[in-house]
């Protein structure tokens, strides 16, 4: 669907059809929440220092997308970066980095709702409880926190500090977890898990170093990819020392690492799991795929191309695996052959999914 189309369109559903377009509401028509928008949603940093950051809406029914979902609704760039997307009933919110702020959209037609200021350094967001949405703050040498977002006001409401560079939140079983990875500092090594009712931290699990995303799987065990201390040589060229993908038993709390012993992934969002979570895919040199039981990593890839982030889509299983060189997300089945593939932004880095 072209952009063109959609400057002047507001975002409905007409039946089982998604139409970027006004139309009238029909008795037959469902309420339009964010429980009955089907698609994808990519969020796609754009080009650092450019402010063409955006949402890139894909409907796979209907093999139609537009790459500037806000930029179009809105008729207004959305701003520097675009770190992470969290879609809350029918609220969204787009976690700004560069911009350094929280902006709330409505999920019915994606119009803007509210801008929350306040933030230095924001990466991630994720729903903690019934009233809150948390997002974590903080490059490494300053501002390390996780905010609290009334869900009522949509306003901070409170705020812990962390150690050091907050990167990932997660939310699994009642708890929120946290990969400290280090920001700037890059000397992160833990993650913490905190009880959103009393907004405290319950549990620290160190895990190798620098841990950069987080995801469960079926046992609701935490698994931490930890992209290692980077150093460089005379001409900039990065090597990485004690990387690996870290799990975590939350019912013991041992924590077990798999060693990676070279390091070539670019992004923040390299770790997802099945979507009946017995399997977890994970971004290197190419697409790996290993079983939650398996005691090595994986000796072959699953797909031989590099990536910028990867995403499992909850309702059939297909990895959404973003290419950022060509501004595009490939999908692929759980065999690793490729199904389809859609143009994005620049740089996508992530995907949530609305059925």
């Amino acid at each position: 669907m072209k952009t063109e189309i959609l400057k002047n369109c507001t975002l409905t559903l007409c039946g089982t059809i998604l139409l970027l377009t006004s139309c009238e509401k029909t008795d037959d028509e469902p309420n339009i929440t964010a429980d009955n928008l089907k698609g994808m949603f990519v969020a796609c940093e754009g080009d650092y220092g450019k402010a063409n950051g955006d949402i890139t809406f894909f409907d796979s029914k209907l093999n139609q997308s537009a790459k500037s979902l806000y930029n179009a609704v809105n008729n207004v760039a959305l701003g520097d970066v675009v770190e992470s997307f969290e879609i809350v009933d029918t609220l969204g919110f787009i976690v700004v980095n560069n911009s350094q702020k929280v902006t709330v959209v409505d999920m019915r037609d994606f119009t803007l709702i509210k801008t929350i200021d306040g933030f230095s350094y924001p990466r991630s967001v994720v729903r903690a409880n019934g009233n809150t949405v948390y997002v974590s703050n903080g490059n490494g040498y300053s501002d390390n926190y996780i905010y609290s977002i009334d869900l009522s006001t949509l306003s901070k409401s409170d705020s812990l500090e962390v150690t050091s560079g907050p990167e990932k939140l997660l939310a699994v079983n009642s708890k929120v977890y946290a990969a400290i990875a280090g920001g700037w500092k890059n000397d992160g090594k833990t993650v913490v898990e905190i009880d959103p009712v009393s907004f405290t931290i319950v549990n620290t699990y160190e895990v190798a170093s620098v841990p950069i995303d987080i995801i469960n799987d079926k046992n609701n065990n935490i698994w931490a990819y930890c992209k290692g201390v980077a150093s460089y040589d005379e001409n900039w060229n990065a090597s990485y020392s004690n990387s690996g993908i870290s799990l975590i038993n939350v019912s013991t709390k041992a924590v077990s690492t798999f060693p990676l012993t070279s390091m070539s992934a670019s992004g923040i969002n390299n770790i997802a799991a099945s979507n009946d979570g017995s399997l977890i895919y994970y971004l290197n040199d190419g697409l790996y795929s290993m079983s939650v039981t398996d005691t090595d990593l994986p000796a072959t890839k699953l797909v031989n191309n590099m990536f910028y982030g990867v995403d499992v889509d909850p309702n059939n299983g297909y990895i959404v695996c973003l290419n950022a060189a060509d501004s595009k997300a490939v999908v692929y089945n759980p065999d690793g052959v490729e199904q389809y593939s859609f143009e994005t932004g620049n740089f996508p880095t992530s995907v949530v999914f609305s059925y």
